[in-house]
C-alpha cells in the first residue's frame, strides 16, 4: 500500500454500510453501523448507575448491553425483527402502510410539576408501549388501530418518543424535546389514549 493510498472505509458486517468514527457502536467483536443500533435499542438500552467517589461525591456511569453482543448474535436479533416485519407486512400490509410491534406496555401517571397540568391530565394512567415500528412511520397525533388477537380497537397516538438508548423514558417525557416522528427500523415508545388492552405481541396499524 502507498503512503498517500485511500484507507478503505469499514464497513458495518451486519447491512454492509460504510461507517465512520461517530456513527457506530462498538460491540464484542467490533462495530456495527447506527441504523442497525436503532433496530436494537429499546430491547438493549444503555444503563446508567452512580458511583460513589473516594470524597463522598458521585459520579455517572454507563453500562451498553450491546457491548456483550458478538456479530452472530446481533446478526440473529435483527433476522428475527426482519422477519416479523415481512410476516406482518404480508398479512396486515394491505389494510395499513404502517405497522408497529409491540415488546413491552405500561400505564404512566405523570405528575404536573413535571409535565404540566394540562398534559398530565390528559396523559394521566394511559399505556405506553415500546417496540419497533415494522414498516411505514409513525407520527403523534395519528389515529392507530391496535390489532388484538382477532379485535381490532382504534385510538389516538398522543405522543411518540424514539428509544435513543440512553435517555430514560421518564427523562424523555419530561423534557418533551424528542422528536414526534419516526420510521420503520425505529425502536419507539407509543403513548395510546387507552388505558388497557394492549400487550406484547400486538401490533399498530395505521
Amino acid at each position: 500500500m502507498g503512503l498517500f493510498s485511500k484507507k478503505e472505509k469499514e464497513k458495518c458486517p451486519i447491512c454492509g454500510k460504510e461507517m465512520t468514527f461517530f456513527s457506530k457502536t462498538l460491540i464484542a467483536d467490533g462495530a456495527i453501523c447506527d441504523d442497525c443500533v436503532k433496530m436494537l435499542r429499546g430491547q438493549f438500552d444503555i444503563e446508567s448507575y452512580w458511583v460513589g467517589r473516594y470524597d463522598g461525591t458521585y459520579r455517572q456511569k454507563f453500562d451498553d448491553p450491546l457491548a456483550g453482543l458478538t456479530t452472530e448474535d446481533i446478526r440473529a436479533i435483527i433476522a428475527e425483527k426482519k422477519e416479523a416485519q415481512a410476516a406482518a407486512a404480508a398479512q396486515y400490509g394491505g389494510s395499513y402502510g404502517s405497522l408497529f410491534k409491540a415488546e413491552d406496555v405500561f400505564s404512566i401517571a405523570p405528575k404536573p410539576l413535571e409535565v404540566g397540568i394540562k398534559r398530565a391530565k390528559e396523559l394521566k394512567d394511559k399505556l405506553v408501549v415500546r417496540g419497533m415500528i415494522l414498516t411505514g412511520a409513525l407520527n403523534k397525533g395519528d389515529e392507530v388501530t391496535v390489532i388484538h388477537g382477532g379485535s381490532e380497537t382504534k385510538t389516538v397516538l398522543l405522543d411518540l418518543i424514539p428509544c435513543d438508548g440512553v435517555t430514560e423514558f421518564d427523562t424523555a417525557l419530561r423534557a418533551n424535546m424528542h422528536k414526534k416522528t419516526a420510521e420503520a427500523g425505529t425502536n419507539a415508545w407509543l403513548i395510546l389514549d387507552l388505558i388497557g388492552g394492549v400487550v406484547p405481541e400486538d401490533l399498530i396499524g395505521k
